[in-house]
């Protein structure tokens, strides 16, 4: 394991959590760390309990939760569930941000379309 989360001997559980929510750390990272022994060490609670339903994720739940890290989990199951709506909440964004790009170039030929038939008198 590297030590990118591990500084002057201590675990940076914030940086972790702002790796996962910023997706540069992905699950698969995210079991590797859980099997350092370092970042074991630095773990509390066995779960995270403040768990919420899917359709109560977006980006105010997921920057509340990364907060969590300093003070309400720290823990593989945390970590794992940041993780979950870290990615559904990337997902949406660019979803969102695909129809409204779609719908922009659909209102752009609509207007040429419209554009050309008054020009030519159809």
């Amino acid at each position: 394991m590297d030590n990118r989360y591990v500084i002057n001997g201590e675990v940076a559980r914030d940086k972790i959590a702002m790796d996962i929510k910023y997706r540069k750390l992905d699950k698969a990272g995210i079991e590797q760390l859980c099997n350092d022994q370092r970042i074991q060490s630095a773990f509390f609670g066995s779960n995270y309990a403040k768990k919420r339903p899917k359709r109560e994720w977006n980006k105010d739940y997921l920057s509340r939760i990364s907060c969590a890290v300093v003070a309400e989990a720290f823990n593989r199951d945390y970590l794992l569930y940041l993780d979950e709506v870290a990615d559904f909440v990337s997902k949406a964004t660019f979803r969102k941000t695909v129809k409204a790009g779609v719908i922009i170039v659909l209102a752009i030929i609509t207007g040429i379309v419209v554009y050309k038939k008054i020009i030519s008198g159809v």
